[in-house]
């Protein structure tokens, strides 16, 4: 990841046509459902790929969508350090030292903490993966996680499940150390940033040529989708009135219904843990981010042990989406919140302003665009959310996530076509919300 990421960091330094679109384009598969992801990969590359290349069950199918996953992610971390790079690099040159050692003993210490931040996440993310190993890996390549998944949900040994979810817990938690310090280094800045540089225009149109090309090349599942989708526009009509399977509009109505009662509870959650990491509560940073290093699966099925009164009431999913996605709400905020100028607010408590007041008036306009983005981001990871649901799913509570997946489980065409229509519908509903937020929490005022 980082060995493509870097060069193309080095390439977003430049002034384009269509930088800032194919920026925010990187992005959007990170956002993606996973059992999306996974659609998109088999309509491209799958048993009836468009391409007649199968690589279900092959190393490659899941190499390359953990790039599809997590590049957007790596370039949003490398770009604006590269940034910060500019003016350490001209002093060192400035001092008499060369290109090459400016950059060896200046620019590659200082980049560090970025290139170990995105090469952190991207293991991560990779690491706890579910939906797409369980639909592409095949019996052949079952992580971990599918793993877990097979011990608690099919052959209930949980005394194994545990055993790896603990194995799980310290590998993710050592590779969190490592991100966490590297965000602690990161906090302080390489520097103030710079624009891209201009570029001739023959240059520039070169330039935004090969890299929508490249990124036309990478994210090719997802128009593979689209097209594989429209292939039967009669699959559309089929989902909503469908007597076999759970109809496309109550799965819709359950996905988006599930998703906002989450997001009632992500708000106080995530923001009281990013309110209580900023005032310094540093173990509480490690271990507030401890969902996210459970497996999905383990979370469902552990609200289950832990609270067997609760089994069957909706509010056992409803936690288990919460839990997933409070830290990533949170982790926005943060930013927000120590960007907060002291002398604002010491001065609004110094002129007699009410703690109630200096929030709304001071804190909040300063920080609502961090909170929206966390909400964009929690939003994203509930909406086509599996792991969890499949573990504590009821017939009445299918999701489009799960609509998909239970269409997978028949042979046929018919069915296949009706999973990549709903697969389409889910990953339009995602981008829809998400870039409704992501636009309103960037507009200015």
């Amino acid at each position: 990841m980082v060995v493509l990421a870097l060069p193309l960091s080095y390439v977003f330094r430049f002034q384009f046509p269509g930088r800032e679109v194919l920026l925010s384009f990187a992005l959007a598969p990170f956002v993606m459902p996973a059992i999306v992801v996974a659609m998109g990969f088999m309509a491209l590359v799958g048993p009836r790929g468009i391409t007649g290349i199968n690589l279900y069950g092959t190393p490659w199918v899941l190499f390359w969508a953990s790039v599809f996953y997590n590049l957007g992610m790596t370039l949003r971390i490398l770009v604006p350090a590269l940034a910060g790079l500019e003016t350490s690099l001209s002093a060192a040159r400035t001092l008499g030292a060369g290109a090459t050692r400016a950059y060896l003993r200046v620019g590659l210490p200082l980049l560090a903490p970025a290139l170990l931040a995105g090469a952190s996440l991207t293991f991560l993310y990779s690491f706890a993966s579910f939906g797409v190993p369980l639909l592409l890996g095949g019996p052949g390549y079952s992580t971990l996680e599918v793993e877990i998944y097979t011990l608690l949900a099919q052959r209930l040994q949980f005394a194994q499940a545990s055993a790896l979810v603990i194995i799980q817990l310290i590998v993710t938690g050592l590779v969190v150390l490592v991100y966490l310090r590297t965000q602690a280094v990161l906090t302080h800045g390489l520097g103030a940033d710079r624009p891209p540089r201009p570029l001739a225009k023959p240059v520039a149109w070169g330039l935004a040529g090969f890299v929508s090309t490249l990124f036309a090349l990478l994210f090719s599942p997802l128009l593979a989708l689209l097209w594989r989708s429209l292939e039967h526009p009669g699959a559309f009509a089929s989902v909503f009135g469908s007597q076999d399977f759970t109809p496309a509009a109550a799965a819709l109505a359950n996905s988006l219904r599930f998703a906002l009662l989450a997001l009632l509870l992500d708000l106080p959650l995530g923001f009281f843990y990013a309110y209580a990491v900023w005032r310094g509560g540093r173990v509480l940073d490690l271990v507030g981010l401890l969902p996210l290093l459970i497996s999905p699966v383990a979370v469902g099925l552990g609200y289950l042990v832990a609270y067997p009164g609760l089994r069957g009431s909706l509010w056992i999913l409803i936690g288990a989406y919460a839990l997933q996605s409070y830290p990533l709400l949170g982790r926005a905020l943060l930013p927000g919140l120590r960007a907060l100028p002291k002398g604002v607010l010491e001065a609004a408590r110094v002129l007699g302003a009410s703690p109630w007041r200096r929030l709304v008036r001071v804190e909040w306009p300063l920080v609502k665009t961090s909170i929206l983005a966390g909400v964009a981001l929690a939003l994203a990871a509930v909406i086509g959310e599996f792991g969890a649901t499949r573990s504590l799913q009821r017939p009445e509570w299918t999701t489009l996530s799960l609509a998909i997946y239970e269409r997978l489980g028949r042979p046929g065409l018919g069915p296949f076509s009706e999973a990549l229509a709903l697969s389409a519908m889910l990953a339009l509903v995602t981008v829809l919300l998400y870039t409704a937020l992501d636009r309103t929490h960037q507009r200015p005022g």
